[in-house]
């Protein structure tokens, strides 16, 4: 009875409804698609993250004043191997250490096929601290690699590509061009592929941490063909709270066995912190919710306020059948229930016009050629979810304003013809 009277009424007064429940419809639809925008830019952040990894740091050893407080002669710090067994023991907050030693844009060959490529030199445990994929029916580096300096790599997909193709590269040599004192003592070395990487890197700009130009060696095999000493290393922590408490640790190992001031922070640079960026990206996606949803209570509550005006406006009109209801002994809960059912309805299907709006405006942006750096939305559930409650919450305000008006009439002023 209730819902017949109130679909009644809303049929009589559409013409005043249908505009205001526009502003409705436009605000879920904006929303909607606000929230869609972010969620895919931050899922393309987050998956960015995720191909490198994000829970490490690298780490370069820099420029350095010794315990004396003189500027050392050489301008950068170099460390070896020994350096970094001597870190894994001096440094508990540490949980995983590796070498990311580099021998920068040399080249490799095979047959006539020429690939430009950053030689790394790093150790089994690199695996548990970076995040990659490897490809079907290789490996990766093990102990045995180190211990015996074999000469094997596993290949980045771009030296992938330009040397193999399409052809299969396991168990096949490469030959890489190592370069020593500055170029003047250069050797090329025969090196079996025992393994490559998935392209599944979404970053490929992080020049430090990329792995699509890289050919990956057991570290002890690079320090043979290699430069004995390097700059780049990489750990984890225990715990993302012990960070700070491990980049002391390191700089005290180092600064004893190094000669400088492990106070000073220069000493040691974090290239890339997948800590603080993971950080930060939780800050600036938790901030942005807060201001959709602000921006959504402001946008649903004007087409709200419409609402509920146009609804106190068909419940003036209608004061003299309030009352003679009142009168001859309907509730005053029967007649709230039937004004904020008719208020509830409206805002209720201007909601779903409004999901179905934003829905055809996000699969119209998916099938754009969107320009590079622009995420694609993601429309899901969960991008619903900030709309859907912004909806209720005001839907009850729409509702509840112009129903308890009505069921406050005075009977004996309604009669007469007085307003609400």
């Amino acid at each position: 009875m209730l819902l017949a009277e109130a679909i009644g009424s809303i049929i009589r007064e559409w013409r005043r409804i249908v505009p205001m429940a526009a502003g409705i419809v436009w605000g879920v639809a904006s929303v909607f698609v606000l929230v869609a925008v972010g969620r895919g830019f931050e899922e393309s952040q987050r998956a960015s993250l995720e191909a490198l990894g994000d829970s490490f740091m690298l780490l370069r050893v820099n420029r350095a004043t010794s315990s004396r407080g003189d500027l050392r002669t050489n301008a950068f710090v170099r460390i070896d191997g020994d350096d970094i067994a001597a870190i894994r023991a001096g440094a508990p907050s540490i949980e995983g250490i590796s070498p990311k030693a580099n021998n920068w844009f040399i080249k490799a060959y095979r047959g006539g096929n020429i690939a430009h490529i950053v030689a790394v030199g790093v150790e089994p445990e690199y695996a548990d601290i970076a995040h990659f994929e490897m490809e079907p029916g290789g490996r990766w580096i093990d102990q045995n690699d180190i211990d015996q300096e074999l000469p094997v790599c596993v290949l980045g997909w771009g030296p992938r590509a330009d040397l193999f193709g399409d052809e299969d590269p396991i168990g096949k040599e490469i030959s890489v061009i190592f370069s020593r004192d500055s170029g003047d003592d250069t050797v090329v070395r025969k090196i079996k592929v025992i393994g490559c990487l998935n392209n599944l890197e979404l970053a490929g700009d992080e020049i430090y941490t990329s792995h699509q130009r890289v050919v990956m060696l057991p570290f002890t095999t690079w320090e043979r063909f290699s430069p004995s000493d390097f700059q780049f290393f990489v750990i984890r922590v225990n715990d993302v709270e012990q960070k700070e408490t491990a980049l002391a640790e390191v700089r005290e190992v180092l600064g004893k066995r190094r000669g400088f001031d492990p106070k000073n922070a220069n000493t040691l640079v974090p290239y890339f912190d997948a800590y603080e960026r993971k950080a930060k990206i939780d800050a600036v996606f938790g901030g942005l919710e807060i201001f959709l949803g602000a921006v959504g209570i402001l946008i649903l509550l004007l087409g709200a306020v419409g609402v509920a005006n146009v609804v106190l406006m068909s419940v003036t009109a209608r004061t003299f059948e309030f009352g003679l209801r009142r009168a001859i002994g309907c509730r005053r809960r029967l007649i709230f229930g039937q004004v904020f059912l008719e208020a509830s309805i409206v805002c209720l299907l201007s909601g779903i016009l409004g999901f179905a709006f934003g829905a055809s405006i996000l699969e119209v942006i998916t099938h754009l050629d969107l320009p590079e750096g622009f995420a694609t939305p993601r429309i899901d559930v969960d991008a619903a979810w900030l709309p859907a409650g912004i909806l209720f919450i005001v839907s009850l305000v729409a509702a509840a304003w112009p129903a308890a008006r009505a069921s406050r009439i005075s009977i004996v002023h309604a009669l007469h013809g007085g307003g609400i």
